[in-house]
Protein backbone atom coordinates (compact mmCIF):
# COMPACT_ATOMS: atom_id res chain seq x y z
CA UNK A 1 0.00 0.00 0.00
CA UNK A 2 0.83 3.85 -0.10
CA UNK A 3 2.78 5.11 2.48
CA UNK A 4 0.09 5.91 5.25
CA UNK A 5 -0.21 8.58 8.37
CA UNK A 6 -2.89 7.03 10.79
CA UNK A 7 -4.63 9.48 13.21
CA UNK A 8 -6.08 6.06 14.88
CA UNK A 9 -5.33 5.70 18.67
CA UNK A 10 -3.33 2.73 19.65
CA UNK A 11 -5.58 -0.65 21.20
CA UNK A 12 -4.41 -0.25 24.44
CA UNK A 13 -5.32 3.78 24.43
CA UNK A 14 -8.62 4.03 26.30
CA UNK A 15 -10.13 6.41 23.65
CA UNK A 16 -10.06 3.85 21.07
CA UNK A 17 -13.12 3.28 22.02
CA UNK A 18 -14.28 6.11 23.52
CA UNK A 19 -17.15 6.64 20.63
CA UNK A 20 -19.21 4.08 18.20
CA UNK A 21 -18.77 3.09 14.73
CA UNK A 22 -22.18 5.15 14.11
CA UNK A 23 -20.90 8.01 15.41
CA UNK A 24 -18.47 10.42 12.57
CA UNK A 25 -16.02 10.86 15.98
CA UNK A 26 -14.91 7.14 15.41
CA UNK A 27 -13.99 7.46 12.25
CA UNK A 28 -12.24 10.68 12.62
CA UNK A 29 -9.76 8.76 14.88
CA UNK A 30 -8.90 6.43 12.25
CA UNK A 31 -8.61 8.90 9.51
CA UNK A 32 -5.14 7.81 7.05
CA UNK A 33 -3.46 10.33 5.56
CA UNK A 34 -2.30 9.42 1.53
CA UNK A 35 1.03 11.01 1.01
CA UNK A 36 1.39 9.30 -2.53
CA UNK A 37 -1.98 9.91 -4.11
CA UNK A 38 -0.19 10.82 -7.10
CA UNK A 39 0.22 7.09 -7.49
CA UNK A 40 -3.61 5.84 -7.60
CA UNK A 41 -5.74 9.29 -8.47
CA UNK A 42 -5.78 10.99 -11.62
CA UNK A 43 -5.51 14.66 -10.03
CA UNK A 44 -2.55 14.64 -7.11
CA UNK A 45 -3.47 15.91 -3.66
CA UNK A 46 -3.80 15.26 -0.36
CA UNK A 47 -6.55 12.60 0.80
CA UNK A 48 -8.08 10.79 3.68
CA UNK A 49 -8.38 7.04 4.04
CA UNK A 50 -9.72 4.48 6.65
CA UNK A 51 -10.40 0.74 6.48
CA UNK A 52 -13.69 -0.45 6.89
CA UNK A 53 -14.80 -3.11 8.85
CA UNK A 54 -18.10 -5.31 9.53
CA UNK A 55 -19.14 -8.69 9.83
CA UNK A 56 -15.34 -10.15 9.77
CA UNK A 57 -14.40 -8.33 6.65
CA UNK A 58 -12.53 -5.16 5.67
CA UNK A 59 -11.93 -3.14 2.82
CA UNK A 60 -9.64 0.92 2.19
CA UNK A 61 -11.92 3.37 0.85
CA UNK A 62 -10.53 6.65 -0.08
CA UNK A 63 -12.78 9.34 1.42
CA UNK A 64 -12.21 11.96 -1.15
CA UNK A 65 -11.14 14.80 1.02
CA UNK A 66 -8.20 16.41 2.76
CA UNK A 67 -10.78 17.95 5.18
CA UNK A 68 -10.97 15.56 8.43
CA UNK A 69 -14.74 16.71 9.54
CA UNK A 70 -15.76 15.52 5.70
CA UNK A 71 -13.11 12.77 5.33
CA UNK A 72 -15.39 11.33 8.70
CA UNK A 73 -18.89 12.05 7.93
CA UNK A 74 -17.69 10.06 3.96
CA UNK A 75 -16.54 7.34 6.33
CA UNK A 76 -19.82 6.80 8.20
CA UNK A 77 -21.52 7.08 5.04
CA UNK A 78 -19.79 3.99 3.81
CA UNK A 79 -19.90 2.18 7.21
CA UNK A 80 -23.88 3.11 7.36
CA UNK A 81 -24.26 1.49 3.82
CA UNK A 82 -22.58 -1.68 4.48
CA UNK A 83 -24.57 -2.48 8.04
CA UNK A 84 -27.49 -1.47 6.02
CA UNK A 85 -27.02 -2.88 2.63
CA UNK A 86 -24.20 -5.13 2.51
CA UNK A 87 -21.38 -5.23 0.61
CA UNK A 88 -22.08 -5.40 -2.49
CA UNK A 89 -24.65 -2.28 -2.37
CA UNK A 90 -21.25 -0.54 -0.76
CA UNK A 91 -18.79 -1.65 -3.65
CA UNK A 92 -21.57 0.01 -6.16
CA UNK A 93 -21.65 3.42 -4.82
CA UNK A 94 -18.25 3.95 -3.59
CA UNK A 95 -14.39 3.18 -4.69
CA UNK A 96 -12.20 0.93 -2.94
CA UNK A 97 -8.21 1.09 -2.80
CA UNK A 98 -6.96 -2.44 -4.16
CA UNK A 99 -3.22 -3.48 -5.02
CA UNK A 100 -3.84 -4.59 -8.32
CA UNK A 101 -0.67 -7.38 -9.52
CA UNK A 102 0.29 -8.36 -12.78
CA UNK A 103 2.30 -11.96 -12.57
CA UNK A 104 5.07 -11.80 -15.24
CA UNK A 105 7.58 -14.59 -14.02
CA UNK A 106 6.49 -17.99 -12.02
CA UNK A 107 9.78 -18.91 -11.28
CA UNK A 108 11.17 -17.04 -10.25
CA UNK A 109 7.98 -15.31 -8.89
CA UNK A 110 8.43 -11.18 -10.33
CA UNK A 111 5.42 -8.83 -10.61
CA UNK A 112 4.76 -5.33 -10.64
CA UNK A 113 2.07 -4.29 -8.46
CA UNK A 114 0.16 -0.55 -8.06
CA UNK A 115 -2.57 0.50 -5.71
CA UNK A 116 -5.83 1.65 -8.10
CA UNK A 117 -9.40 2.99 -6.95
CA UNK A 118 -11.79 0.89 -8.30
CA UNK A 119 -15.11 2.72 -10.04
CA UNK A 120 -18.48 1.57 -8.83
CA UNK A 121 -21.38 1.63 -11.27
CA UNK A 122 -22.57 5.06 -9.67
CA UNK A 123 -19.88 6.61 -11.87
CA UNK A 124 -19.61 4.16 -14.66
CA UNK A 125 -20.80 5.70 -16.86
CA UNK A 126 -17.06 8.49 -16.52
CA UNK A 127 -15.08 5.38 -17.06
CA UNK A 128 -13.32 5.00 -20.31
CA UNK A 129 -14.58 2.22 -22.66
CA UNK A 130 -12.99 0.64 -25.83
CA UNK A 131 -11.82 3.59 -27.75
CA UNK A 132 -14.13 3.68 -31.12
CA UNK A 133 -10.86 3.97 -33.58
CA UNK A 134 -8.22 1.63 -32.33
CA UNK A 135 -4.48 2.57 -32.90
CA UNK A 136 -2.74 0.62 -35.50
CA UNK A 137 0.22 1.15 -32.83
CA UNK A 138 -1.41 0.52 -29.46
CA UNK A 139 -1.28 -2.81 -28.16
CA UNK A 140 -4.79 -4.03 -27.43
CA UNK A 141 -5.64 -5.41 -24.02
CA UNK A 142 -8.41 -7.67 -22.65
CA UNK A 143 -9.04 -8.26 -18.71
CA UNK A 144 -11.22 -11.23 -16.93
CA UNK A 145 -12.13 -10.15 -13.78
CA UNK A 146 -14.99 -11.06 -11.94
CA UNK A 147 -15.05 -7.63 -10.16
CA UNK A 148 -16.71 -5.18 -11.89
CA UNK A 149 -14.98 -2.00 -9.88
CA UNK A 150 -11.51 -3.37 -10.78
CA UNK A 151 -12.53 -4.34 -14.42
CA UNK A 152 -13.78 -0.66 -15.39
CA UNK A 153 -10.13 0.97 -12.79
CA UNK A 154 -8.24 -1.61 -15.06
CA UNK A 155 -9.61 -0.14 -18.55
CA UNK A 156 -8.88 3.47 -17.00
CA UNK A 157 -5.27 2.75 -16.11
CA UNK A 158 -5.03 0.13 -19.62
CA UNK A 159 -5.64 3.61 -21.62
CA UNK A 160 -2.71 5.60 -19.56
CA UNK A 161 -0.21 2.83 -20.29
CA UNK A 162 2.16 3.93 -22.94
CA UNK A 163 1.50 2.68 -26.01
CA UNK A 164 -1.41 -0.17 -24.77
CA UNK A 165 -4.89 0.27 -25.32
CA UNK A 166 -7.85 -1.13 -23.11
CA UNK A 167 -10.30 -3.66 -25.47
CA UNK A 168 -12.59 -5.86 -24.29
CA UNK A 169 -13.33 -7.26 -20.36
CA UNK A 170 -15.50 -10.31 -19.42
CA UNK A 171 -16.08 -11.37 -16.12
CA UNK A 172 -16.16 -15.23 -16.40
CA UNK A 173 -13.38 -17.44 -18.20
CA UNK A 174 -16.47 -19.06 -19.87
CA UNK A 175 -17.33 -15.72 -21.76
CA UNK A 176 -13.69 -14.68 -22.59
CA UNK A 177 -13.29 -18.11 -24.42
CA UNK A 178 -16.10 -17.63 -26.61
CA UNK A 179 -15.36 -14.15 -27.16
CA UNK A 180 -11.45 -14.10 -27.70
CA UNK A 181 -11.10 -15.57 -30.57
CA UNK A 182 -13.01 -12.63 -32.45
CA UNK A 183 -11.28 -10.26 -30.01
CA UNK A 184 -8.28 -8.36 -31.62
CA UNK A 185 -6.68 -8.37 -27.86
CA UNK A 186 -3.08 -9.37 -28.26
CA UNK A 187 -2.16 -9.17 -24.09
CA UNK A 188 -4.98 -10.40 -22.16
CA UNK A 189 -4.89 -10.39 -18.30
CA UNK A 190 -6.49 -13.30 -16.46
CA UNK A 191 -7.70 -13.13 -12.86
CA UNK A 192 -5.97 -15.83 -10.26
CA UNK A 193 -8.98 -15.82 -8.88
CA UNK A 194 -10.83 -17.30 -11.86
CA UNK A 195 -8.37 -19.51 -12.99
CA UNK A 196 -7.10 -21.20 -9.94
CA UNK A 197 -10.30 -22.40 -8.24
CA UNK A 198 -10.34 -26.03 -7.95
CA UNK A 199 -12.26 -27.43 -10.94
CA UNK A 200 -12.43 -24.86 -12.89
CA UNK A 201 -11.09 -23.69 -16.45
CA UNK A 202 -7.21 -22.95 -15.82
CA UNK A 203 -5.51 -20.42 -17.99
CA UNK A 204 -4.47 -22.74 -20.65
CA UNK A 205 -8.03 -22.08 -21.89
CA UNK A 206 -7.48 -19.19 -22.33
CA UNK A 207 -4.26 -19.57 -24.36
CA UNK A 208 -5.55 -22.47 -26.32
CA UNK A 209 -8.38 -19.87 -27.79
CA UNK A 210 -5.59 -17.25 -28.03
CA UNK A 211 -2.67 -18.55 -29.35
CA UNK A 212 -0.93 -15.53 -30.67
CA UNK A 213 -1.47 -13.36 -27.53
CA UNK A 214 0.42 -12.90 -24.43
CA UNK A 215 -1.22 -13.94 -21.53
CA UNK A 216 -0.49 -13.08 -17.97
CA UNK A 217 -2.38 -13.42 -14.62
CA UNK A 218 -3.56 -10.51 -12.14
CA UNK A 219 -4.64 -10.25 -9.08
CA UNK A 220 -6.55 -7.55 -6.85
CA UNK A 221 -5.73 -7.59 -3.44
CA UNK A 222 -6.72 -5.49 -0.19
CA UNK A 223 -3.18 -4.75 0.69
CA UNK A 224 0.11 -5.09 -1.25
CA UNK A 225 1.00 -7.75 1.11
CA UNK A 226 -1.75 -10.09 0.45
CA UNK A 227 0.19 -10.18 -2.78
CA UNK A 228 3.55 -12.42 -1.49
CA UNK A 229 0.94 -14.45 1.27
CA UNK A 230 -1.14 -15.50 -2.04
CA UNK A 231 1.83 -17.31 -3.37
CA UNK A 232 3.02 -20.85 -2.17
CA UNK A 233 5.71 -22.97 -3.19
CA UNK A 234 8.28 -20.33 -5.26
CA UNK A 235 11.68 -21.98 -4.76
CA UNK A 236 13.47 -19.76 -7.06
CA UNK A 237 12.74 -16.12 -5.49
CA UNK A 238 10.61 -13.40 -5.57
CA UNK A 239 10.82 -9.78 -7.18
CA UNK A 240 7.81 -7.90 -6.57
CA UNK A 241 8.31 -4.00 -7.73
CA UNK A 242 5.86 -1.65 -7.00
CA UNK A 243 5.12 1.50 -10.09
CA UNK A 244 2.58 3.82 -10.91
CA UNK A 245 -0.59 3.07 -12.09
CA UNK A 246 0.41 4.25 -15.35
CA UNK A 247 3.40 2.12 -15.52
CA UNK A 248 2.27 -1.08 -15.19
CA UNK A 249 3.24 -2.62 -18.16
CA UNK A 250 6.67 -1.76 -18.41
CA UNK A 251 8.27 -5.01 -18.35
CA UNK A 252 6.77 -5.58 -21.70
CA UNK A 253 6.51 -2.23 -22.84
CA UNK A 254 8.86 -3.03 -25.94
CA UNK A 255 6.62 -5.23 -27.55
CA UNK A 256 3.90 -3.21 -27.03
CA UNK A 257 3.77 -2.17 -30.97
CA UNK A 258 4.74 -5.20 -32.65
CA UNK A 259 1.81 -6.96 -34.37
CA UNK A 260 2.72 -10.54 -33.77
CA UNK A 261 3.81 -11.43 -30.32
CA UNK A 262 6.72 -14.10 -29.64
CA UNK A 263 6.30 -15.40 -25.80
CA UNK A 264 9.74 -16.76 -25.70
CA UNK A 265 10.81 -13.47 -26.33
CA UNK A 266 8.79 -11.83 -24.34
CA UNK A 267 10.01 -14.15 -21.74
CA UNK A 268 13.71 -13.20 -22.23
CA UNK A 269 12.67 -9.02 -21.67
CA UNK A 270 10.55 -9.89 -19.21
CA UNK A 271 13.45 -11.52 -17.11
CA UNK A 272 16.21 -8.85 -18.20
CA UNK A 273 14.02 -5.84 -17.32
CA UNK A 274 13.65 -7.74 -13.55
CA UNK A 275 17.34 -8.76 -13.52
CA UNK A 276 18.24 -5.21 -14.35
CA UNK A 277 16.74 -3.84 -11.50
CA UNK A 278 19.12 -5.13 -9.13
CA UNK A 279 22.43 -3.68 -10.82
CA UNK A 280 23.55 -0.09 -11.25
CA UNK A 281 24.00 0.64 -14.89
CA UNK A 282 27.24 -0.16 -16.11
CA UNK A 283 29.51 1.93 -19.01
CA UNK A 284 31.71 4.86 -18.94
CA UNK A 285 29.44 7.85 -19.31
CA UNK A 286 26.77 6.23 -16.58
CA UNK A 287 29.10 5.00 -14.45
CA UNK A 288 30.83 8.28 -14.12
CA UNK A 289 27.41 10.11 -13.19
CA UNK A 290 26.48 7.63 -10.23
CA UNK A 291 30.40 7.79 -8.86
CA UNK A 292 29.63 10.92 -7.04
CA UNK A 293 26.73 9.41 -4.94
CA UNK A 294 27.45 7.52 -1.52
CA UNK A 295 27.03 4.05 -0.59
CA UNK A 296 24.03 5.12 1.34
CA UNK A 297 22.58 7.30 -1.51
CA UNK A 298 22.91 4.29 -3.76
CA UNK A 299 21.11 1.95 -1.06
CA UNK A 300 18.30 4.52 -1.26
CA UNK A 301 18.61 4.90 -4.85
CA UNK A 302 18.43 0.79 -5.42
CA UNK A 303 15.36 0.92 -2.93
CA UNK A 304 13.59 3.52 -4.96
CA UNK A 305 13.76 1.31 -8.39
CA UNK A 306 11.92 -1.11 -6.53
CA UNK A 307 9.16 0.93 -5.89
CA UNK A 308 9.85 0.98 -1.67
CA UNK A 309 7.82 4.21 0.05
CA UNK A 310 10.40 6.15 2.21
CA UNK A 311 8.70 4.46 5.14
CA UNK A 312 9.84 1.16 3.75
CA UNK A 313 13.46 2.60 2.97
CA UNK A 314 13.92 3.75 6.16
CA UNK A 315 12.88 0.13 7.55
CA UNK A 316 15.13 -1.15 5.66
CA UNK A 317 17.53 0.41 6.21
CA UNK A 318 17.07 1.44 10.33
CA UNK A 319 17.07 4.74 9.58
CA UNK A 320 14.53 7.72 9.73
CA UNK A 321 11.79 8.69 7.29
CA UNK A 322 13.35 12.26 7.25
CA UNK A 323 16.90 10.59 6.66
CA UNK A 324 15.58 9.08 3.64
CA UNK A 325 14.03 12.34 2.72
CA UNK A 326 17.44 14.56 2.86
CA UNK A 327 19.88 11.73 1.13
CA UNK A 328 16.61 11.72 -1.71
CA UNK A 329 17.09 15.55 -2.00
CA UNK A 330 20.68 14.92 -2.57
CA UNK A 331 20.71 12.16 -4.64
CA UNK A 332 17.76 14.39 -6.81
CA UNK A 333 20.73 17.20 -6.79
CA UNK A 334 23.84 14.66 -8.18
CA UNK A 335 21.72 12.98 -10.91
CA UNK A 336 20.06 16.89 -11.82
CA UNK A 337 16.12 15.56 -11.66
CA UNK A 338 13.47 16.52 -9.66
CA UNK A 339 11.52 13.76 -8.83
CA UNK A 340 12.07 10.29 -7.85
CA UNK A 341 10.66 9.07 -10.94
CA UNK A 342 13.00 10.76 -12.77
CA UNK A 343 15.78 9.21 -10.67
CA UNK A 344 14.85 5.68 -10.99
CA UNK A 345 14.75 6.21 -14.52
CA UNK A 346 17.78 8.14 -14.63
CA UNK A 347 19.03 4.79 -13.55
CA UNK A 348 17.61 1.97 -15.00
CA UNK A 349 18.35 3.21 -18.08
CA UNK A 350 21.33 1.22 -20.15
Amino acid sequence: MNSLKSKAPSNDDASSNAFPKADARHWKLRLMERKYTERIKLIPGREYSTRIEHGGIGFFFPLESGDEERAAARALDIYSTVTRDGWAAAFEQYPREVTVAVFWLWSPLACTYTTLYTIPVATADTSPQRQSRPSKRSCPVAVVEADSGVRRALARWINRQSGFQFDAAWPSVKEAVAALPASSARLVLVSRDLVERPGGDGIEAIRRVAPRSAVFAIGAYEESNYIFHSVTGVKTGYCMRRVAPDRLFEPMARFAHETAFDNRLISEEIKHYFKGLFDLPAGGGRETEFANLTGREREILLCLSKGYTDKEIADALSISVWTVHGHAKKIFEKLNVHSRTEAVIKFLQK
